[in-house]
């Protein structure tokens, strides 16, 4: 297994899909602010998607630590619209959701990263459906040549959905790791 450390750690690191497993909110909160503060030093715009308990803290942290300029590089959207708003994990809306926000930042023409809370209101989401859209947002990925962070909380993965992630992200992502994914399909 490859470490590469942290998601902030690696200047190299500009290009990829991740699968996030956080299991402390905090250090995801953290990971995210350097996340954005990265794309930030890199010049590039910076999509969040996350839940609507968490926005809050992330929009505050934002507004102390981002010039006004720096924040026009930043979009924050609630993952309600994304993931449950069609029902439970609609792929098809997800993906029209993504395009839409993408292209929102691309007429800035610069470089784009993306940060995704993926999350669903059933106990468990169907398996097919979640590989279905992590296939449809790999390809994406490698063929934009972004970096994209998939977080998912590790208390909602079952060991299948679990396995079946870390054959759709070419890295995946602890609260204190990072690394290439020895099961990845791509």
């Amino acid at each position: 297994m490859k470490t590469i450390n942290s998601i902030s750690s690696s200047k190299k690191f500009d290009k990829g899909h991740v699968f996030y497993r956080f299991k402390d909110k905090q250090f995801y909160i953290n990971n995210l602010m350097s996340f954005i503060r990265s794309g930030l030093e890199s010049k590039q715009h910076i999509l969040i998607i996350e839940s609507m308990r968490t926005l809050p803290q992330i929009k505050t942290n934002i507004n102390e630590e981002f010039s006004h300029q720096q924040k026009k590089a930043i979009r924050l959207v609630n993952n309600f619209d994304y993931y449950l708003a069609k029902g439970d994990f609609h792929t098809k809306t997800i993906l029209a959701h993504f395009q839409e926000d993408l292209s929102i930042l691309k007429k800035k023409n610069t470089l784009i990263r993306t940060w995704a809370h993926v999350e669903w209101a059933s106990e468990e989401p169907d398996v097919l459906l979640l590989e279905e859209f992590e296939s449809t947002a790999d390809n994406f990925v490698k063929e934009e040549g972004m970096i994209s962070v998939c977080a998912y909380a590790a208390e909602s993965l079952s060991s299948t959905l679990d396995t079946t992630l870390q054959q759709l992200h070419q890295y995946i992502m602890t609260d204190d790791n990072l690394f290439i994914s020895p099961l990845y399909k791509g």
